[in-house]
């Protein structure tokens, strides 16, 4: 089955995370990737049916995550075709409300935050931000734990991987706010659904060198979209 991947690049978190994923997991992962423009709830709810996996960076809450320039994606009230998926939402506080409902609605499993998810990121590299040392702590966790999906393991393997990859990055952190942040970001983790739950595994695919500085603003996607998408609904 194919993928959706929603990796927003409008401000500092979004290409922050987004930069992370594009390094460490875009190049195991199929399409649909929807990445800057063409991350909107008319490509994603095209997508989202015929995978068997969603990830998604994002602005949220309780109840919402948003794509590109914090377009709604999804929402408690109009909860998509999500039977026999598998949903990692990196994302602010989606696991109170959301999380639930997805899972509700037939989601295998669900991977998120109960809280806001909290780092720093270094505005200097919001070009190349696989290489901020900054975040690292806070996001190289969270890769693990995806890759251990892609990798064939069930969530609960990956929850247990995020929290085990969490505790090794605070037991050798010296900066008293990165090490205040890791905590946080782990008490905040939330695994629901059935953790047995898992994908067929994709190739081990690690390139050698990082992929090229990303596009300022919103160029790449808004070619695309213009070019690929424009007759899609909004």
């Amino acid at each position: 089955m194919p993928t959706t991947i929603c990796l927003p690049d409008f401000d500092l978190p979004t290409r922050n995370a987004t930069g992370f994923l594009i390094r460490w997991i875009l190049p195991r992962m199929e399409p649909v990737h929807l990445y800057a423009f063409l991350d909107r709830k008319g490509p994603f709810s095209l997508s989202l049916p015929q995978s068997d996996i969603l990830i998604a960076v994002g602005h949220g809450s309780e109840s919402e995550i948003t794509g590109q320039n914090e377009t709604l994606l999804m929402d408690t009230s109009s909860i998509p075709d999500v039977k026999g998926t598998i949903i990692v939402l990196i994302s602010c506080a989606t696991a109170t409300k959301l999380g639930p409902a997805l899972v509700s609605a037939g989601a295998l499993s669900y991977i998120g935050f109960r809280e806001d998810l909290l780092w720093v990121a270094d505005a200097d590299l919001a070009s190349m931000p696989w290489n901020d040392k900054m975040a690292e702590p806070v996001m190289m966790p969270i890769v693990d734990s995806l890759n251990s999906i892609l990798d064939g393991k069930s969530t609960g393997e990956a929850f247990q991987r995020l929290t085990s990859s969490f505790n090794s990055r605070l037991a050798s952190e010296e900066d008293e706010l990165t090490a205040s942040l890791i905590a946080w970001n782990r008490d905040s983790a939330v695994l629901l659904g059935d953790p047995d739950a898992r994908v067929r595994a994709r190739p081990k695919i690690v390139f050698p060198f990082p992929p090229p500085p990303l596009p300022p603003g919103n160029i790449l996607g808004l070619i695309a979209g213009l070019l690929l998408l424009s007759p899609l609904p909004p």
